[in-house]
């Protein structure tokens, strides 16, 4: 499993847009971004990305009316970290 967290789970979970009744947005910009620049830190660290050494990272989505918006906050930071970032055929 490439990503596993303490609850077994190896995704990030939570309400992007507003909608359901009872169910407050938590996966906000700022959280999106956070979870970017942690996720962008930890793979250059594991994968010991330098200037010799690039790192090609391709971001992809789900349908979901949530996953655009949000790849469009994700896609900078993941950027910013690896210079180089691959769109795959269904993004942006």
């Amino acid at each position: 499993m490439f990503l596993l967290f303490p609850n077994g789970n190896s995704d990030i979970r939570g309400v992007a847009v507003p909608g359901v009744e009872g169910e407050p947005v938590t996966l906000t910009e700022p959280v999106t971004e956070a979870i970017a620049a942690a996720f962008s830190a930890w793979l250059s660290e594991k994968k010991k990305v330098d200037a010799s050494k690039p790192l090609k990272v391709s971001v992809g989505h789900d349908s979901r009316i949530s996953a655009q918006v949000l790849q469009v906050v994700l896609f900078p930071v993941v950027h910013k970290s690896f210079g180089y970032l691959k769109p795959s055929a269904n993004n942006l």
